[in-house]
């Protein structure tokens, strides 16, 4: 940490995409997607050095200064990860540590909300699964286990299920964990709502069920969360009504300090880049149920453009297997446009 701490000091006076901080030394920041962008409109920063034969990054939430990952590579492309990785949310807590053996997860891998409770775990040999891995939400209701050849050839059965852990869907794998054979996906109820038919870790075919377990012909392939009306049609109600807060005289408090301070001036002018992004999460029955600033750029702003977004749009659920399930997105909102 001492490498990273001694070059802290000059990123904020940085201007410029990239920086080079000492010999093998460079910073680097990148906006939400991960595309390398200006510091004031970047989400994350990176810090590379090399030290010995191995390269190092260490890749910092920049809104909260806050350690989102840790990597060891042993070439300076940095395409082969070797040694422990570690992952964090943005509140510091640890979101999961993996090891890595030329580029492949070996041993045991263990994931964890940000709350700290644990959500995934399973031994990896190859990058394989081998043995048993489970996962649980964050109330602690197993949601999916999978069991495997102990040899780490990944032959296993694969079983996914209900918050209130009735079955949801089974299938198998085949050497090299790939699906293999009719994967089963099940409703509420218990009544088979799709198939699908693998071949050597392909899809190959999909039968679809009516709600009462009837074959029929048609699609059902599977769609994420949506907003019912057009985006383009959200996005100009969107825009017109901040445009009416804006014209309204509201105005920004300089004094009330804020991650991106530096974006917006007091008569919300935003600076060129300015982006916002929301995640919004969507429940089985099409209902809005949270909504969460994963972007943020000041606090006044953030609450202002959630309660907007929060009362202007129903959603259609998204489906997996013919069923609707829960699910979220996001939306990125350009500021500088509005």
């Amino acid at each position: 940490m001492k490498h990273a701490y001694a070059i802290l000091a000059m990123l904020f006076s940085l201007s410029c995409t990239t920086a080079h901080a000492q010999g093998d030394t460079t910073i680097t920041f990148y906006d939400y997607w991960w595309k390398k962008c200006d510091k004031d409109v970047s989400h994350y920063y990176r810090i590379k050095y090399k030290d010995g034969n191995w390269w190092h990054t260490r890749d910092y939430y920049i809104q909260q200064n806050i350690l989102q990952k840790e990597v060891t590579y042993s070439d300076d492309s940095l395409q082969v990860k070797q040694g422990m990785t570690y992952y964090f949310h943005p509140n510091g807590q640890l979101q999961k540590k993996v090891r890595f053996l030329d580029d492949k997860i070996e041993g045991m891998v263990k994931e964890y909300n940000a709350d700290g409770r644990l959500i995934d775990s399973g031994l990896y040999k190859h990058g394989i699964p081998y043995k048993t891995r489970i996962k649980w939400d964050d109330n602690g209701n197993v949601v999916f286990k999978g069991v495997y050849d102990e040899a780490g050839y990944g032959v296993g059965d694969e079983t996914e299920y209900f918050d209130d852990g009735k079955l949801s869907s089974h299938g198998i794998t085949r050497e090299g964990f790939k699906r293999d054979s009719i994967w089963t996906f099940y409703t509420h109820e218990g009544v088979v709502s799709c198939q699908d038919l693998y071949d050597n870790g392909s899809r190959v075919g999909r039968m679809c069920y009516d709600k009462n377990g009837t074959l029929y012909t048609g699609t059902c392939e599977d769609q994420p969360a949506q907003p019912v009306e057009k985006s383009e049609t959200i996005n100009n109600r969107f825009v017109q009504r901040y445009s009416d807060i804006k014209e309204s005289n509201y105005k920004i408090d300089q004094n009330t300090g804020g991650i991106g301070a530096g974006t917006v001036d007091a008569n919300f002018k935003f600076k060129k880049g300015t982006y916002i992004v929301l995640k919004v999460y969507v429940d089985e029955k099409g209902k809005m149920t949270n909504i969460e600033v994963v972007h943020k750029v000041y606090p006044q702003v953030d609450r202002m453009v959630a309660d907007i977004f929060s009362n202007i749009s129903k959603f259609k659920p998204a489906t997996n297997g013919n069923r609707p399930v829960k699910a979220s997105f996001e939306w990125p909102i350009p500021l500088d446009q509005l």
